[in-house]
């Protein structure tokens, strides 16, 4: 669909000029500017390459049939999506959902690799840094092939309620990717503030973050069948973890309570730690409602043929 709104767009601009301006190359130049700061305004930036195309193709029509040519070109370019169209979803579909679910493994599980490392104190950071630019581009892509996952029409109804429910569990493991990826980036800018908490205070706050990556990645094997939650150990460490961090954050926010061994602190930074772990926590937790929902309510449905690889 956006590429046939990317074409449309393409072919008017194009014919407008052509017949009221000129199409020479200095034209085509200023047309195509024109065209690509209006699908960027629309949201439309993936169809850019071949809506310049289809631009380029219709402006260099010869003058004297201008418009008859232009519709020509513009109908075959057209008439080429839909066969492409017909040819993917009918004999060749793309299958956005395994690249998706693929491509959110592998980019979580090096973010969970790198906050691990932090913890222990073991990152090279250049390294880290580089990594870092890896995960916020893999991020992004993992948007973008959601957006075509999500555009990816289902010919029978009865699958229209599992595609919707599957695409609120791929919404918010997306969003726990990048909770987990902004816990990192926390992580590694308050690593000093960190160091200066006791040992105790290190430890708790070690044990929690290891617990949850644990369970992230747990519940993304889990939603392809790979293993099972042991629903009372999660609830009982996680619940116990919880209210241990909680109290940490207010005593560390209560002036009367801020030991001595703290005192070089940044109570800021330290309110900063928690806040990401939380919100780790939250989008974990309603992921794993979701994947729950999912697993009962849609059980013939529910049986998802991905592996973690690309094989």
């Amino acid at each position: 669909m956006e590429r046939a709104q990317g074409n449309i767009i393409g072919a008017i601009i194009a014919i407008i000029f052509g017949l009221f301006i000129g199409h020479d190359f200095i034209l085509i130049g200023v047309a195509s500017i024109i065209c690509v700061a209006l699908l960027i305004q629309l949201k439309l930036e993936n169809t850019i390459g071949l809506t310049v195309v289809t631009l380029i193709v219709i402006m260099d029509s010869p003058g004297t049939e201008f418009l008859q040519i232009a519709l020509i070109r513009f109908g075959t370019i057209m008439l080429g999506l839909v066969a492409a169209f017909i040819v993917n979803m009918l004999f060749i579909p793309p299958k956005y959902e395994i690249s998706l679910f693929q491509l959110i493994y592998q980019t979580n599980t090096e973010i969970v690799r790198w906050i691990k490392l932090n913890l222990r104190h073991a990152a090279d950071f250049p390294l880290l840094k580089k990594d870092m630019k890896w995960m916020e581009k893999q991020l992004g892509q993992t948007r973008s092939i959601y957006d075509l996952y999500r555009e990816e029409r289902t010919f029978l109804k009865k699958n229209e309620v599992s595609k919707g429910r599957k695409i609120a569990v791929y919404r918010q493991m997306i969003l726990c990717s990048q909770k987990a990826y902004e816990l990192l980036k926390i992580q590694n800018r308050y690593e000093n503030d960190y160091l200066q908490l006791s040992d105790e205070k290190q430890e708790l706050i070690r044990q929690q973050i290891d617990y949850l990556t644990e369970k992230h990645e747990q519940l993304l094997l889990t939603y392809i069948d790979k293993v099972s939650i042991d629903e009372e150990y999660a609830e009982q460490n996680l619940v116990q973890d919880s209210q241990e961090l909680l109290q940490l954050f207010m005593k560390e926010i209560d002036p009367n309570g801020f030991e001595k061994d703290d005192e070089m602190l940044d109570k800021y930074h330290l309110m900063r730690i928690i806040a990401s772990i939380y919100g780790y926590q939250e989008t974990l937790d309603y992921l794993e409602k979701l994947i729950h929902s999912f697993k009962i309510r849609h059980r013939e449905a529910n049986k998802i043929n991905i592996s973690i690889t690309n094989d």
